[in-house]
């Protein structure tokens, strides 16, 4: 409560400018905003050619040009008016709102803080008109080519505290650049140009063709990225998911190259994060992070994008059944080049003589073909999955190991990561394909192997329970105890056997086997807050399962140091060859890369 002493105005309203004023602090917060907002207004004008010229950051001058529609000069004043917009006129048309731009507030809230000059023509029009409502809001004639130009200089000189926030203007520019860089990838069918301080970054043409498209995410991602995505195309209930993801060997000490965006808008979302953070998780090493670039187009209905001023977040409307869709699609491409994805990690050579170039770098195995397609082709070895786990994972280790290189095969029964030659420091299988050498990580290699044998196992059917001697009693909201009676039965189907006891009250009387030893009332607790707050299908369990079986998997892998005998090589070989992920071990780390023939050329200058 305030003191008696203190002095209390009356309430008044505010005037236009203090509004537009507080309104920009909803919307600008550094150059940056202004660029995607004076973007978005760029694309939803139609414009198929955009170009940002920035000083200093964005500080100093801001100029966005377009070829769109135009702005009429009846129209200008408008344009700069709160809450005056063409693209909405109706709730209803603000709930399938399908432009970029839509807030009233944003051109007014920039020539609030800034100085703002305004030119445009429309396609009917003889000349161009310009308003500068620091002066005068009165449009006056001025050349201008068919579209709108917006020259936005000193930001913040009307609002001297705001100014304050701002950083330096390198650091202010690697923003604009980087929100310049996304609105090029949301939109590969405009030409994009950005210049700072009079010095070209990118120009972009529009892209009209897939090719076209795939130059674009090279130019602004980076060709290791571009070298190492996979494509993702996938259609469900009503929604398209389109794009690239990047192997897990091109994993990121940060989140800094991960773009997603629904109907063409540049988002962050939480359930879309998670969906594809899911679908990396037994193939990503620790902390790291996936690449992506990623296109959700969906019914506008199922959408809502007006959950954030600045239009960066949005809200599903069915957010379990998107969260499924992403997760599904991914791992799914994941899982078909998981095998071969450990090819990835490109192995650095050195060249014998630097004056003939840079390292050499071994080349991912060109066939986009999965090991386990590969295996399914081979004919006649003479070891089935049950016969060589016993071969190479309980039988004694050989006095010394065997050296002979394995008969040649057939053409045709070539496998798809080939034939053991030997064991490198008992660590590594040397084994050669068609394409080279292979060289695998037995322990990161059986790891996996182990690991998705018993989640296999595992799915097969009910997750068993083990029953409590002596059931706990959990004392609970009245909500989480409702929640708890409503989904017994799937978190039976989990091994987590509950009953009500009352209001408050439920009755824990079977964990997951699995988990006997654990906290699994607080792991119950834990699962109701994820079904009361609508995630609806308990995956913490899930994970936690996951989690123990990859440590019962890595603790009874192969070790370092084991000698194997080329029988049992072969034999973890052709394991490898049948099972998901065999690319990555359960930490993510890579078990297998190949050097191909040229790379082995280039490094004893064969043909030079």
């Amino acid at each position: 409560m305030p003191s008696r002493s203190a002095t209390q105005m009356p309430i008044a309203r505010l005037d236009d400018r203090l509004i537009s004023q507080i309104a920009a602090g909803e919307v600008i917060e550094r150059p940056a905003s202004i660029v995607k907002e004076l973007v978005e207004n760029s694309l939803d004008a139609g414009a198929d050619a955009i170009s940002i010229d920035v000083e200093q950051g964005g500080l100093r001058r801001i100029v966005v040009r377009d070829n769109g529609s135009g702005i009429a000069p009846t129209q200008l004043p408008l344009a700069l008016a709160r809450h005056a917009t063409s693209k909405i006129d109706s709730l209803a048309a603000l709930e399938a709102v399908d432009s970029l731009g839509f807030r009233g507030e944003a051109l007014a809230s920039i020539a609030s803080v800034a100085d703002l000059r305004l030119r445009s023509r429309v396609a009917d029009a003889e000349r161009g008109y310009a308003l500068q409502p620091a002066q005068s809001m009165d449009p006056r004639p001025a050349p201008q080519p068919l579209g709108t130009s917006v020259d936005v200089r000193e930001l913040f000189a009307h609002v001297p505290a705001r100014r304050k926030f701002l950083r330096q203007p390198a650091t202010e520019f690697r923003h604009v650049r980087r929100m310049a860089l996304q609105l090029a990838l949301s939109r590969p069918d405009v030409a994009f140009v950005l210049q700072h301080d009079g010095r070209e970054i990118f120009r972009l043409p529009a892209a009209a063709s897939a090719a076209d498209d795939r130059a674009r995410i090279a130019a602004l991602c980076g060709r290791a990225f571009d070298e190492h995505a996979l494509a993702v195309d996938a259609s469900a209930e009503g929604m398209r998911l389109t794009g690239w993801i990047a192997t897990p060997g091109f994993s990121r000490s940060q989140a800094d190259l991960q773009y997603s965006f629904v109907n063409r808008r540049g988002i962050r979302d939480r359930v879309f994060g998670h969906a594809v953070r899911l679908a990396y998780r037994d193939v990503l090493h620790n902390q790291r992070h996936p690449a992506y670039v990623l296109y959700l187009s969906m019914p506008q209905q199922q959408v809502d994008v007006n959950a954030h001023p600045t239009k960066a977040e949005v809200r599903f409307r069915q957010s379990r059944l998107v969260h499924d869709f992403v997760f599904r699609s991914l791992a799914r491409v994941l899982q078909a080049t998981a095998a071969t994805s450990g090819q990835a990690q490109q192995v650095a050579l050195p060249a014998r003589e630097p004056a003939h170039g840079s390292p050499v770098a071994v080349a991912p195995q060109s066939s986009s073909e999965s090991l386990q397609s590969a295996a399914r082709r081979q004919s006649g070895l003479a070891l089935s999955t049950a016969e060589s786990m016993a071969a190479y994972h309980f039988q004694q280790p050989p006095e010394a190991p065997e050296t002979a290189a394995p008969g040649p095969q057939p053409a045709t029964a070539e496998p798809a990561l080939g034939h053991a030659l030997a064991q490198l420091h008992d660590i590594y299988i040397l084994a050669q394909n068609r394409d080279g050498l292979i060289l695998v990580d037995m322990h990161a290699a059986h790891e996996r192997v182990l690991y998705e044998r018993l989640k296999r196992e595992h799915s097969a059917g009910r997750i068993a329970g083990k029953a409590l001697l002596m059931p706990e009693t959990l004392t609970l909201t009245a909500t989480e105890a409702e929640h708890a009676e409503q989904q017994a039965g799937m978190l039976a189907e989990l091994g987590l056997e509950v009953t009500r006891s009352g209001p408050q009250q439920i009755m824990l009387r079977s964990v997951p086997a699995l988990l006997s030893g654990q906290d699994c009332g607080r792991l119950l607790r834990d699962v109701l807050a994820d079904l009361e707050a609508g995630s609806g299908n308990a995956e913490r369990v899930r994970h936690t399962i996951d989690d123990l079986l990859a440590d019962m998997g890595c603790r009874a892998a192969i070790k370092a140091g084991r000698r194997l005998s080329l029988t049992e090589m072969n034999a973890l070989l052709r394991d490898m060859e049948g099972t998901a992920c065999a690319g990555h071990c359960n930490h993510g780390r890579p078990s297998w890369v190949q050097v191909d023939l040229a790379a082995l050329d280039r490094l004893f200058m064969r043909g030079q």
